[in-house]
């Protein structure tokens, strides 16, 4: 919200990590990623409501907005597609597309006048569509209080005083090197404390920065994948908090460290066979979580909309799409097609179903590398959790330009 919200990511590929039928370690292609306007060849069905679609759409109208007026350079992209999707380009596009939206009297109108405004195109490498890889992510609820006891014993933390430099969500380690996120020490910059420091040995206890203190460690581990979350505290009142910085340490997968330690076999490995584990062998907690050494700080989030996403928006649950904003341009209206996971009355898995739906690029994360990489906010609490945490599926993604 990974502004992923965050991020992201849990973000839930950043919690998994290891995905059937996609490569651990993809071999870089020789050339970058291209754009290619495709010949569109599927119906224009969406599985979702119009009304998700038009606030979706509003929001990044709004932020599309904000760049113009600010005179902000003409072109989201450095590389190739820079010049196809500028902020202008892609405001046009909004624009028409809204107004298709909320004029056509029927699905049949509404798909026949999508197609004579708009061109579609996929990110091709190697001259080849790749499929993606389609995660999802949501926002956590979790059980807290704003001051430490009775039983309420691990601190989300503010942003501290001692951290320098601008963090964002997408903060790989070559970022982080660049922008020189750390804290001095002896008058050099040192990389922040990791995990391990923080929740471990205590380094911020006692400093000022606990924005609430939580019940239970997984749930402190899921909010900071995420990026994002709400803290219930006892009287059932609710507040939100976001994402502020980060350590600007490098994310690594717990998920796959422990298909990697044998732990899980990576054909049973999810989000609750993970929690299932921890639960039973919460003498390897610290262990596991210490593997990530990337942290997450957080900010109070105003108001009852969220959570915020990277174009300082609101997420609409089920529209906005976390991507490489190198790749995929911020705000850019997009048709995705793959497979969800449907669940019955009792919580329980069943067979997968089409999603067919138009979505909006609002979002970034610390996993979302690359042209294969596409993660769905699947919204907040328990059941999106559920959603979020059993979608892992391969699926195409193309983006809208009016013609």
């Amino acid at each position: 919200m990974k502004l992923k919200v965050l991020m992201v990511g849990i973000i839930l590929a950043l919690l998994l990590g290891c995905v059937p039928r996609i490569p651990k370690e993809p071999l870089p292609p020789e050339k970058p990623p291209l754009y290619q306007e495709q010949k569109f060849i599927y119906p224009l069905t969406d599985d979702a409501g119009n009304s998700s679609l038009q606030t979706a759409v509003e929001r990044s109208l709004a932020y599309l907005a904000k760049r113009i007026s600010a005179g902000n350079s003409p072109s989201y992209l450095q590389g190739p597609g820079g010049n196809l999707f500028s902020p202008a380009g892609l405001y046009r596009s909004l624009t028409i597309f809204r107004e298709i939206l909320t004029s056509a009297s029927a699905e049949a109108e509404f798909e026949r006048r999508v197609r004579e405004a708009f061109t579609f195109w996929e990110v091709t490498s190697e001259g080849r569509a790749q499929p993606i890889l389609l995660t999802g992510y949501y926002e956590p609820i979790v059980e807290g209080q704003l001051e430490s006891g009775g039983g309420y014993h691990y601190p989300i933390y503010g942003r501290p005083a001692d951290l320098i430099g601008t963090t964002a969500r997408d903060n790989s380690r070559e970022w982080a090197a660049k922008n020189r996120i750390g804290r001095l020490e002896k008058g050099q910059v040192v990389p922040y404390y990791s995990r391990k420091e923080i929740d471990c040995q205590g380094v911020l206890q006692g400093k000022g920065y606990e924005l609430a203190w939580l019940r239970d460690p997984w749930e402190r581990y899921v909010l900071h994948i995420q990026g994002s979350g709400q803290v219930r505290l006892p009287d059932g009142k609710r507040f939100r908090v976001g994402f502020a910085a980060s350590n600007g340490r490098p994310y690594r997968s717990i998920g796959r460290y422990m298909v990697e330690q044998g732990f899980l076999s990576e054909k049973e490995l999810s989000l609750s066979r993970l929690k299932e584990f921890i639960r039973q062998q919460p003498g390897r907690m610290d262990e596991i979580f210490n593997i990530n050494e990337r942290y997450i700080f957080f900010r109070p989030i105003p108001g009852e909309e969220g959570p915020i996403g990277a174009l300082g928006f609101p997420l609409t649950a089920g529209r906005s799409v976390a991507t490489d904003p190198t790749i995929f341009p911020p705000g850019a209206i997009a048709y995705l097609i793959a497979q969800q996971p449907a669940f019955d009355e009792a919580g329980r898995p069943k067979a997968r179903r089409a999603l067919r739906r138009f979505v909006v690029n609002q979002d970034t994360g610390a996993a979302m590398k690359g042209p294969d990489r596409v993660d769905l906010f699947c919204g907040s609490g328990h059941r999106a959790g559920m959603v979020a945490g059993a979608m892992r599926e391969e699926g195409k993604i193309y983006l809208l330009l009016a013609k």
